[in-house]
């Protein structure tokens, strides 16, 4: 019973402190993400997550940083479901498996160039999901092989997966 006193003593000493890897956010400014999609036009990377909100930046990573950074809010990739790259952006897929950002479950795939809107992409991907993910990635470069991402086209009003 001491040691757990002990224990509880501390651990409330380091909360208070500050000294916990634990930190409080609020829910109400949580942004979860269902959709990335990465473009890039001129050298420089676009993220956009849907409703508007997207950062640009030299590197994938870069982007990726400045979207936590310039949105009100936080901005949770962990939840994206789906990672969408863009023909023009589908050198980024080495970028993609290396990120901690992503999920190792989150489908990945190639779409043409100028991308779908995200909130219709999570729609047709949420009953279609796509069958390379950020995990298969990361194999295929450890392996020293080139990944194969599916390509996701328009069709007919929808979309259809290649």
């Amino acid at each position: 019973m001491k040691k757990l006193l002990l224990l509880l003593l501390a651990a409330a000493l380091l909360c208070a402190l500050g000294l916990l890897p634990f930190h409080a956010e609020d829910a109400a400014k949580l942004l979860p993400v269902r959709t990335v999609i990465v473009t890039r036009s001129g050298g420089a990377y676009t993220v956009d997550v849907g409703a508007g909100v997207r950062a640009v930046g030299r590197t994938l990573a870069e982007a990726l940083e400045r979207l936590r950074e310039e949105v009100s809010g936080l901005v949770f990739l962990p939840t994206a479901e789906q990672v969408v790259l863009t023909e023009p952006a589908a050198e980024a897929a080495e970028a993609v498996a290396e990120s901690e950002d992503f999920r190792p479950a989150a489908g990945v795939c190639v779409t043409p160039d100028p991308a779908p809107d995200a909130e219709a992409l999570s729609v047709y991907l949420e009953a279609h999901p796509l069958r390379t993910t950020v995990l298969d990635l990361r194999a295929a470069l450890a392996e020293g092989r080139a990944p194969t991402l599916p390509r996701l086209v328009a069709s007919d009003g929808g979309f259809r997966i290649e």
